[in-house]
């Protein structure tokens, strides 16, 4: 017991060593200390020192420390130096330790120290001094000092405590109920010690920890200076404040108001045209149910009828309609798989003898897909990749004869691609106005986007409700509603009528039942019943008996069972006489019918992937006052965000 608590000891020391150089991995950074001083202020020069003093706590090596401060807002940073331990590092770029080097660019200053040796785990003191030009902002009711002592970018680290302190000259501390004293960023408690005459110190002292994206800015007011110099900054600046503050809001008012008036009443027209042109006529009252088709449309027409799309059901009802009519034979053949598990099924269109003479427009097309080229038989899984090509042709064969039929003015395809096109071209060109007045946006306002945003909106609007805009005649919309009401009785058969009775008519009104999607239940409700004839175009070769052979194409269609010169429209079945009855075959039916839909959609997605396949913000919120502060700004604006320093601090 003891050895195998010895060995299970080790094993645990040896697996907290081998764990110890990977969480050695990990670095962070922790200010235990970020404190600026800014000092010997020259209100005349237009100058002032900033002291930057670190205490961090390092978690992990780390050999270098990075500060990059903006160059807006000001003129010059000048007289660069960085400490390591209050030991001053050597300037040079040469990479090497104890030594700092400094980049100016146009837009920035960057300064990069390397420590005197890593520092791992440990303990470091660093300060960056450096003096700043031109950053004060001359006004005659009182000068200003708006520094950004920390960043909003120190990479997620946060910073225990900061102290801000300014030590303003004799004769330029705030006066105490006419200039304001304000920190923005992190909440903070300011204090003015001193006298204007003899000069004084402010304090800002952060008044919890600062968070890993929060910055933190003073901005000091004191007497005027006459003979101050101003900075070559300063007018421009002042005008975008004051545009900002005083004729932006308006503009931006406005444009809101005219964006949400065009919006609305865009929206409103868009509306008032559907309610218009859009919608069907009214019919008078019709019947909840009809027990029988009200007029001699075919499903395909009907289906596009009440839906405005000719879709994929539409040619499956067709397909089982020129069945129905003696125009074709469907078969199908199953194969039992291996030791007699599962099965697999092959589903084959033969044609009859009978002439396509009188078949629409659409009719024709589907004969002509199936079977082209004199062709009497057809498999299913050959239409795979081949019939895709005529879906659109068919589509607008129905969508003409829904108008020749007198049901719709105009093909509603054409109505719903106009209005997609007129609502596109006006999304496209309220995106493109937007992107291309990119340049005027940012000069007067972000909220300029809202116009073309507005328009975008109509755009958006035309296209949703192009998609109802298609509108029926008067004949159109009765028929509709009649034909809705059989929809109804077939949807709810149990409801409305006896199932025995209406068994005669299961043939008839399978094609109506595919074009309204009601085929699984249509059969489904007729598979329990003894007495239902098999339809005479259906041929379950794999049943045996009359059915062994399949259908010789291109032969006279009869029915199963004549007698006397009289032919039944199928086989009667007879409980125990060994006969066929729906029941035996329903399964085979609803297949058959279930892979003619799945088979074609297998085909249409096929079709579509080889078509398309292709070789291999920061808060600028007040956050300290001066308890004892002045009344209001002498200038600069009124609001945050518009101090010189900041830019980024960082090791690595």
């Amino acid at each position: 017991m003891r050895r195998r608590l010895a060995v299970m000891l080790a094993v645990g020391i040896l697996a907290m060593l081998a764990a110890r150089p990977a969480g050695a991995q990990s670095r962070s950074v922790f200010w235990e200390r970020w404190d600026v001083l800014i000092d010997s202020v020259d209100t005349f020069a237009n100058r002032f020192n900033v002291s930057e003093r670190y205490d961090i706590y390092f978690t992990g090596t780390f050999r270098f420390g990075s500060a990059v401060i903006p160059l807006q807002n000001l003129e010059d940073i000048r007289s660069i130096r960085v400490y390591e331990n209050g030991e001053l590092l050597r300037e040079s770029c040469s990479e090497q330790p104890g030594t700092y080097c400094v980049d100016t660019s146009s837009a920035e200053l960057a300064i990069t120290y390397y420590f005197t040796q890593p520092a791992t785990n440990e303990r470091r003191q660093f300060e960056i001094a450096y003096t700043v030009e031109g950053a004060l902002r001359i006004y005659e009711g009182g000068d200003q000092l708006w520094w950004t002592v920390i960043p909003s970018e120190h990479y997620g680290f946060s910073i225990g405590s900061s102290t801000v302190t300014v030590q303003m000259p004799a004769g330029y501390g705030p006066r105490e109920g006419v200039d304001p004293v304000v920190t923005y960023g992190a909440p903070a408690d300011v204090q003015v010690r001193g006298t204007t005459a003899g000069g004084a110190t402010v304090t800002a002292q952060a008044a919890r920890q600062i968070s890993g994206d929060e910055f933190f800015e003073i901005r000091v007011q004191y007497p005027h200076n006459p003979m101050a110099r101003v900075p070559s900054w300063q007018s421009d600046f002042d005008r975008q404040r004051l545009f900002e503050e005083t004729t932006k809001p308006l503009i931006d008012l406005g444009l809101i108001v005219l964006s949400l008036l065009v919006a609305i009443g865009g929206g409103l027209g868009v509306y008032a045209l559907w309610y218009t042109r859009g919608r069907d006529p009214k019919v008078g009252p019709v019947p909840a149910y009809l027990t029988e088709p009200p007029t001699a449309l075919p499903p395909a027409v009907v289906g596009t009828l009440l839906d405005e799309q000719a879709d994929l059901r539409d040619v499956i009802s067709t397909i089982v309609d020129l069945a129905r009519r003696g125009y074709l034979v469907m078969e199908e053949e199953q194969t039992e798989g291996l030791f007699g598990v599962g099965k697999t099924r092959k589903y084959f269109f033969k044609r009859t003898d009978k002439p396509l003479d009188d078949l629409r427009r659409f009719e024709q097309r589907i004969m002509s897909a199936l079977f082209g080229g004199n062709r009497m038989e057809r498999s299913l899984d050959s239409l795979k990749n081949t019939f895709y090509a005529v879906i659109p042709k068919l589509q607008d064969d129905l969508y003409e004869a829904v108008v020749e039929e007198g049901l719709f003015t105009a093909k509603p395809s054409t109505t719903r691609a106009m209005w997609s096109g007129l609502g596109t071209v006006m999304f496209v060109v309220a995106l493109i106005a937007g992107f291309g007045g990119f340049t005027l946006i940012e000069q007067i306002s972000p909220t300029l986007l809202c116009v073309p945003a507005a328009f975008a909106f109509i755009g958006l609007a035309a296209m949703i409700v192009g998609q109802h805009m298609p509108a029926k005649t008067r004949q159109g919309s009765e028929n509709a509603a009649k034909w809705r009401a059989f929809r109804e009785y077939l949807q709810n058969l149990d409801k409305y009528s006896d199932l025995k009775e209406a068994a005669g008519h299961f043939d008839d009104y399978l094609p109506f039942a595919i074009a309204f999607g009601l085929d699984r239940s249509w059969v489904r409700r007729f598979s329990q019943l003894e007495y239902v004839p098999i339809p005479v175009w259906y041929y379950p070769t794999y049943m045996g008996g009359r059915y062994r052979g399949g259908y010789r194409p291109g032969t006279p269609l009869h029915p199963f069972g004549a007698d006397s010169g009289r032919a039944n429209p199928g086989e009667l079945a007879r409980a125990g006489d060994g006969g066929f009855s729906l029941d035996d075959m329903s399964s085979g039916l609803s297949g058959g019918l279930e892979a003619i839909s799945g088979g074609l959609t297998e085909m249409l997605e096929s079709a579509s992937r080889v078509m398309t396949s292709r070789p291999e913000p920061a808060s600028t919120g007040t956050s300290g006052h001066w308890s004892s502060g002045g009344r209001s700004w002498s200038g600069g604006g009124f609001k945050g965000g518009g101090s010189s320093g900041g830019g980024s601090r960082g090791f690595g």
